[in-house]
């Protein structure tokens, strides 16, 4: 085998040296870098891992923070328009209620007028019936003046009988 490896032009010791400074370079490099490289890049790994953990954390609570605020929204809405409607409500019957307080200002105020008109009818008519009377009275007066004794029996004889149907 050695006569082979002659031929081939490969000298057994310095390759057998070789061998042995390649497996010396090889524990070395193996306990002083390879592992720490491990290491590190375990570290890294980790590290990864954590880092796409925790941006599935944020976009879970991103999520829940965004459907928070859409029911908080909701109901502020919902909130919102029944305050509107208790407005509008409340309008309403504050409406209705200054209607009927007008409508009855405004029949307290035709009453008092009717009353007054009535008043002042009663008033006019009562002047008219004296005015009447007084106008009566004068011309019953000349007309009594210028009456003879019959005709003056006559008309008082007329009056007992209208104020005993009367």
């Amino acid at each position: 085998m050695s006569d082979m490896l002659t031929k081939l032009g490969i000298d057994w010791r310095l390759f057998l040296a070789q061998l042995v400074n390649f497996l010396v370079l090889f524990l070395v490099l193996r306990f002083f870098a390879w592992k720490p490289l491990l290491a590190s890049l375990e570290e890294r790994r980790n590290k990864v891992k954590q880092g796409v953990a925790d941006a599935d954390a944020a976009a879970q609570k991103l999520k829940d923070i965004e459907r928070e605020r859409e029911e908080t929204l909701s109901k502020t809405r919902a909130e919102a328009m029944r305050i509107v409607e208790k407005a509008e409500e409340r309008a309403c019957s504050l409406k209705d209620e200054k209607l009927r307080l007008a409508k009855t200002e405004i029949e307290q105020q035709i009453t008092e007028a009717k009353e007054m008109i009535k008043g002042e009818r009663a008033a006019s008519f009562n002047a008219l019936k004296q005015d009447v009377a007084k106008l009566v009275t004068e011309a019953t007066g000349k007309v009594v003046n210028q009456m003879d004794s019959k005709g003056h029996n006559q008309l008082i004889q007329e009056a007992i009988k209208d104020l005993e149907s009367a």
